[in-house]
């Protein structure tokens, strides 16, 4: 057996990495002596201070790499979570990069014209909190977890439903993910007959612009849409927004 001095030596971390991966409890010491609070680790535990070495440098969280250890959770879904947000965020940066030698006005129009269509009924896990999008990859790596824990399958793109932005209503933001044959209580429907959609392809950090284009064409349409907002995350990194028109909006 190892002291938590030798194991972090031959393990190549830090100390008070192991403190937290003990009190976190993805790596409890073997034993721990009574009288003198040492710690000891055995041999075959390396193996998995490396697995936990390795998820943490792909960036899941430990609250990720604890439900992988438990077997809650599948290491390929959680890791194939992180590379979608890897992705969308590497595909930020190019834009950033890129900004300056584009030079887009803000006020340029979108290349896709909004149209009017339902948002299809959908049986979906979620995460009801109020967090920004920096965190959504958290999020929606939660609802890969959980599914993945219940043996339910996806069946379709993870969204995140915004409600309350209308004056005097609080703000909430929803992320969820449709799922085949669940009809748990920590599960909602999700349907709206009629929206205003736009299919957007020009880059998560410019979605502000589909916004911006849905509300002009309803200001000149005359059209009148509830507070409940959709953004569809695509696999080909679009994005579909969708804007629920008010009950009695007839178009």
């Amino acid at each position: 057996m190892y002291t938590r001095g030798q194991f972090a030596i031959i393990g190549k971390v830090g100390r008070k990495a192991l403190r937290i991966y003990h009190e976190e409890g993805l790596l409890v010491p073997a034993f721990i002596n009574g009288e003198n609070g040492y710690h000891y680790y055995e041999e075959n535990q390396l193996a998995v201070l490396e697995k936990i070495k390795k998820l943490r440098k792909i960036g899941l969280s430990l609250y990720e790499i604890k439900q992988v250890l438990k077997g809650n959770a599948t290491e390929k879904e959680l890791v194939e979570s992180k590379l979608r947000e890897m992705d969308s965020r590497l595909q930020e940066a190019r834009e950033l990069a890129n900004a300056d030698e584009e030079a887009v006005p803000q006020n340029e129009t979108v290349k896709s014209t909004p149209d009017i269509c339902p948002f299809e009924r959908c049986r979906c896990l979620y995460v009801d909190e109020n967090v920004e999008l920096e965190n959504l990859g958290m999020s929606v790596g939660k609802l890969y977890e959980k599914a993945s824990r219940e043996g339910i399958s996806p069946t379709g793109n993870h969204f995140v439903m915004y409600e309350g932005f209308s004056e005097g209503e609080s703000f909430s933001m929803r992320t969820c993910l449709p799922v085949k044959d669940f009809n748990g209580t920590d599960t909602i429907e999700v349907f709206e007959k009629k929206c205003l959609h736009i299919n957007f392809t020009e880059g998560f950090s410019k979605i502000s612009r589909a916004h911006a284009a849905i509300k002009n064409y309803a200001d000149a349409h005359q059209i009148k849409y509830s507070d409940r907002v959709y953004e569809v995350y695509n696999k080909d990194m679009s994005v579909d927004v969708y804007y629920a028109l008010a009950e009695n909006e007839k178009v």
